[in-house]
């Protein structure tokens, strides 16, 4: 079977521009056939969202975040998988801004290589909650400026 050719983003001119951090990918992560296995890429874009946080000043310590907008529960992560990565080293994350309601929201996401090229793409979908009953609540206005101004919004048609 012959690999399809790598996938590269289009990047929008008149947008903003989506996150970018790189995390390295380490031999422990690789599975038996030396493919990042599966379930890391949902720790390398979980870090890649805390990176934003901390960036954005949205980052809240351990024990104040009840009264925060990080008191949030992920609903839905949702991964494609399009070309292994199979290698030790640098893997990129982008994300931006797929959707903005009033409890929720979604990123959405790509996992790139040194060559731009596409290894995953999928959307991470969060709640924010009331701390006390635990029912969805409304995001603060600090929470979805930092979103709206340092995203890129994708719209899907």
């Amino acid at each position: 079977m012959t690999e399809s050719p790598a996938r590269v983003l289009p990047r929008p001119a008149d947008t903003v521009e989506p996150f970018r951090t790189a995390d390295r990918v380490h031999f422990d992560e690789l599975d038996p056939m030396g493919i990042l296995h599966n379930a890391r890429y949902q720790i390398h874009v979980e870090r890649a969202v805390s990176a934003f946080y901390r960036l954005h000043g949205l980052d809240t310590p351990p024990g104040e975040l009840g009264g925060s907008d990080r008191f949030h529960a992920v609903r839905r992560f949702e991964i494609d998988f399009e070309l292994p990565f199979r290698e030790e080293g640098p893997l990129r994350v982008e994300l931006w801004l797929d959707h903005l309601g009033r409890t929720s929201m979604r990123y959405g996401f790509a996992c790139l290589g040194s060559a731009d090229e596409v290894h995953a793409t999928g959307a991470r979908t969060v709640v924010r909650i009331d701390p006390v009953d635990f029912r969805p609540r409304e995001w603060s206005t600090g929470w979805r400026e930092a979103h709206l101004n340092g995203l890129r919004i994708e719209r899907s048609f």
